[in-house]
């Protein structure tokens, strides 16, 4: 392990240092307060942290009400068409009551005869009552009268092995995946819901069960990602309980799949094999170096990332030419989303858009150029990274339809993050299995607008029934 720097108990003084010495240590320790200033006004605008990480001031700041442009008040506006829930079919509804008029007169005393049909209806929705459905398999001993052989009855091929049916599994597995639940929360849940009392091992074991039926399901979302044409890439930190290392999460998100696995390490070698060694799909990815093995031609960077690191340098606690430059930056970068956003809007035709992009391409070039001279050293080695790989700012150029930022895969990756924090770590491999696959079928779910509960509970039934998988996404026949 390395050993801590000792410092003397007193400074030096400038005639024991010299004055040339004298004027670098304080140059030095300079820049380090400058450092440290900069790492203090760090937040979720200027850098990559969460903005759940953000100071009371800076979440005050974001949480202030703005008035938009044309001068109205936020929400709905005076002519506004509203948006009612339409009544259920009277197929659909287990109870209908008929309030019928008096059958006297109020006013005259004659007979009232009521309609025919109702001139108003009113629905009422409720839940139903919970209750578990518990079958129970009585297998019965037998012994033969001739031979005096004891024979045993045996459960039908249909019958779950464990506690929990297909419906109860596909619910523990959503709760955890969707909803975020832990394991101890799922078991209050099913007790104070049902009544009924799971122990945490059984309800980890349940979630182990359904891993390992998800893993066909699993193993086929990756293999069609890999062959999508676009993909975005990210990764989040995951605990392993009782491990100091860190592990990693890894997820590939094309336009209907998503794909989580976790794994030991966040290098190039875990990006190969989850990316594909040879793959020709377009790549969004943050700053990660781990992806810099990928074609320049074929790796977008996040510019939102690149922004908020150059916000970074025009926050400068020193000011004067290092702000100054950032600050120029900014707005480049600000100028290539508002023209972006116009060419999408259909504000401006191709042409007039290649033609700005070319030219903030060549500004940003430029100013990021004079960034390397700047003297704080880590914003100038900031500029000459970002020119390294100044290509990859400009694949969307090349290839319509590509996004400037990398926001598809942090939301999907959201729900490992949640679950991180409510949740924490995993203590085994079978837990961290769970959460990729289980993760990666609800977030597919979500692109596809399908039920996760119906799709996991598909697959389950599909197993325990010892039918032919299902192909709940069309990926076999894909």
């Amino acid at each position: 392990m390395k050993k801590k720097k000792q410092f003397a108990t007193e400074p030096p003084t400038v005639a024991e240092l010299g004055e040339k010495k004298a004027n670098l240590l304080i140059q030095e320790l300079w820049e380090k307060l400058r450092e440290y200033e900069d790492r203090l006004a760090l937040s979720s605008r200027n850098s990559s942290k969460s903005p759940s990480s953000d100071s009371p001031a800076d979440k005050a700041e974001r949480k202030k009400p703005q008035t938009p442009r044309s001068g109205n008040k936020v929400g709905a506006q005076p002519g506004h068409t509203g948006h009612k829930r339409p009544l259920a079919k009277l197929t659909e509804t287990d109870e209908r009551i008929a309030c019928l008029p008096d059958s006297c007169c109020a006013d005259c005393g004659g007979k009232v005869v009521a309609n025919s049909s109702p001139s108003y209806r009113h629905q009422v929705f409720e839940l139903p009552k919970p209750t578990l459905d518990i079958t129970e398999y009585q297998l019965f001993h037998g012994r033969c009268q001739q031979c005096n052989t004891v024979s045993k009855g045996a459960l039908p091929e249909e019958a779950p092995d464990g506690q929990m049916g297909p419906r109860l599994l596909s619910y523990v597995a959503v709760l955890s995946g969707l909803y975020h639940l832990s394991v101890r929360k799922i078991q209050r849940l099913l007790q104070d819901q049902y009544g009924t009392h799971f122990s945490i091992g059984l309800i980890s074991e349940a979630q182990g069960r359904v891993s390992s039926m998800l893993t066909p399901t699993h193993q086929a979302l990756h293999q069609h990602i890999k062959k999508a044409s676009l993909v975005h890439v990210d990764e989040t930190t995951h605990n392993r309980n009782g491990e100091e290392h860190t592990r990693w999460v890894w997820l590939l998100s094309s336009e209907d799949a998503v794909f989580q696995q976790v794994k030991y390490f966040r290098n190039k070698d875990a990006a190969k094999s989850i990316l594909g060694e040879h793959t020709q799909a377009i790549v969004v990815s943050d700053q990660c170096p781990s992806y810099n093995w990928i074609e320049p031609e074929r790796h977008q960077f996040c510019l939102a990332h690149v922004q908020r690191n150059l916000q970074q340098m025009a926050d400068y606690s020193g000011k004067g030419l290092t702000a100054s430059i950032g600050n120029r930056l900014v707005l480049l970068f600000k100028s290539v989303f508002r023209t972006q956003h116009r060419y999408e809007a259909g504000d401006v035709d191709e042409i007039m858009w290649r033609r700005r992009m070319q030219r903030l391409r060549r500004n940003i070039k430029r100013w990021l150029e004079c960034g390397e001279n700047v003297p704080a050293s880590r914003y100038s080695g900031r500029c000459r990274h970002i020119l390294k790989y100044e290509q990859g700012l400009w694949v969307f150029l090349n290839h319509p339809g590509t996004p400037l930022t990398n926001n598809e895969a942090e939301r999907c990756l959201r729900g490992s993050v949640i679950m991180r924090k409510i949740c924490y770590g995993t203590s085994s491999d079978r837990g961290e299995k769970f959460r990729s696959r289980i993760l990666s079928v609800v977030e597919t779910c979500k692109k596809r607008k399908l039920s996760p509960i119906t799709v996991i509970s598909t697959i389950i039934a599909g197993v325990v029934g010892k039918c032919d998988y299902p192909d709940v996404f069309g990926l076999t026949s894909a």
